[in-house]
């Protein structure tokens, strides 16, 4: 697990606009699984085009996430 705890919080359109080639979805819509109560969105591994270019992104945006992985052993980013 990783954790890159910067203050910067995004909005949807900011984030997809970072992002514009990925699935990102709101928390909220997700399995109870990846719920958490300090982030907003999600992005899933099989749904980025290259996991380590988009990490890299959200840190040099400072953007707030966290590297879990679930129970079929993929990894999802939380973002705040």
């Amino acid at each position: 697990m990783y954790n890159n705890n910067n203050q910067t919080n995004m909005n949807y359109s900011k984030l997809q606009s970072l992002l514009p080639n990925h699935e990102i979805h709101y928390l909220d819509d997700a399995d109870n699984e990846y719920q958490s109560a300090n982030h907003t969105f999600i992005l899933f591994e099989y749904t980025t085009d290259h996991l380590p270019t988009t990490l890299q992104l959200l840190d040099d945006n400072d953007i707030s996430h966290s590297i879990q992985t679930d129970t079929n052993d993929l990894q999802y980013i939380l973002i705040s």
